[in-house]
């Protein structure tokens, strides 16, 4: 129908299934089942960034300082990965019927999130020494020609860049709103979750 001011289109649902269906949403939306499929993409979502190593903003994670990669054993090229433990604990949990929440269990998970300060409190102790190629090297047990000697070290501080793997990127709004859409359509149906 067109008008001077304007168009409007009427649709008439006559469809007596469809109806019902609308009726029993409307009148009791469970969506408990929507905030588990919802739980479930994002903690896959966030498990993805572990791979591509962006934050849901689109920007790059900082990378690891050059003294860290020296250091660090396994899995030197990424970053947030030592053995898979961040990443292997994420999790999702529905908190009622329009809530969802995901995230890590693990204690370091926060500062890796928004970043801060460790303090490194004093240390003195005894440490076994012992030469290798005219270098001092540390020593364990094994070592018989080890030196044993007084080792202090003073506070400091760790410096840690925040490198945000949790989070809504505009790929996932995307994908949460097919989520919902195929939602409702399964509920208008009369489909099952």
């Amino acid at each position: 129908m067109a008008t001077l001011t304007g168009a409007s289109i009427t649709v008439t649902a006559s469809d007596d299934q469809l109806l019902r269906n609308l009726q029993n949403l409307a009148e009791s939306p469970d969506t408990t089942p929507l905030m588990y499929r919802m739980g479930e993409y994002f903690e896959d979502s966030t498990k993805q960034r572990f791979k591509t190593q962006v934050a849901p903003d689109g920007n790059p994670w900082k990378p690891l300082s050059p003294g860290y990669v020296k250091r660090k054993k396994q899995n030197q090229t990424l970053i947030l990965t030592l053995n898979g433990y961040l990443r292997g604990y994420i999790a999702h949990q529905v908190l009622s019927s329009s809530e969802v929440a995901w995230g890590s269990n693990r204690i370091y998970a926060a500062i890796q999130q928004w970043g801060g300060t460790i303090d490194q409190a004093a240390q003195s102790r005894r440490q076994r020494f012992h030469l290798v190629d005219g270098k001092t090297r540390f020593a364990g047990r094994q070592h018989e020609n080890a030196a044993e000697r007084w080792v202090e070290r003073g506070a400091y501080q760790i410096e840690i860049p925040a490198r945000p793997y949790l989070g809504v990127s505009s790929a996932d709004n995307d994908e949460v709103l097919a989520i919902v859409q195929d939602w409702l359509h399964r509920k208008m149906n009369g489909l099952s979750d």
